[in-house]
C-alpha cells in the first residue's frame, strides 16, 4: 500500500529474518519475521548459507550501484558538451538514468543466490514473472 513512498535506491533495503515451520502433514506456518537478524555463524554449513547471503546481496547492491553511476556520469559528460545552459531540460533525462537496473556487464551471476521475482519496471503483466496471477497484480 505505501510502496510509492519508499526510497527507491538499491543500497536502501532491508534484511529480514523470516522463521517458518512444517507441521506432520507438510504445512507451512510462518513463525515470525525479525527486522535484524542475527547473522552468526554457529555452525559450519550456517557459516556458509550467510558467506553466500552476503556476497550475493552485496554483488547486487554493488551492480545497482556501478550501473547508475555509470549512466550518471555519461549524462554529465553531456551536460557538460552540450550547449543548452537550461539545465531543467536534463532533469527527466537525470531521473531515468538514476533507476535501479543493471548494466549489461554488471548483471549478478547466475550463481546469485537471490531471485528476482517484480521488476517495477516493466508492465504489469510481466512484473512478476509469473508468479503472481495477472488479476493480483
Amino acid at each position: 500500500m505505501s510502496s510509492e513512498f519508499f526510497w527507491k535506491q538499491s543500497n536502501v533495503y532491508g534484511l529480514f529474518g523470516l522463521d517458518f515451520m512444517l507441521d506432520d502433514k507438510f504445512n507451512l506456518w510462518f513463525i515470525e519475521g525479525n527486522p535484524n537478524p542475527q547473522l552468526i555463524a554457529t555452525s559450519e554449513f550456517l557459516g556458509g548459507l550467510l558467506n553466500k547471503l552476503l556476497r550475493s546481496l552485496f554483488e547486487i547492491e554493488y551492480g545497482l550501484y556501478r550501473s547508475r553511476m555509470k549512466r550518471v556520469l555519461s549524462l554529465i559528460q553531456q551536460i557538460q558538451n552540450s550547449e543548452e545552459k537550461d539545465y531543467s531540460k536534463w532533469k527527466n533525462e537525470f531521473k531515468d538514468a538514476s533507476l535501479n537496473h543493471f548494466e549489461p556487464e554488471y548483471v549478478p551471476r547466475k550463481d546469485n543466490s537471490f531471485t528476482l521475482v517484480m521488476d517495477e519496471y516493466l508492465p504489469k503483466s510481466e512484473a512478476y514473472f509469473g508468479y503472481i496471477d495477472e488479476k493480483c497484480a
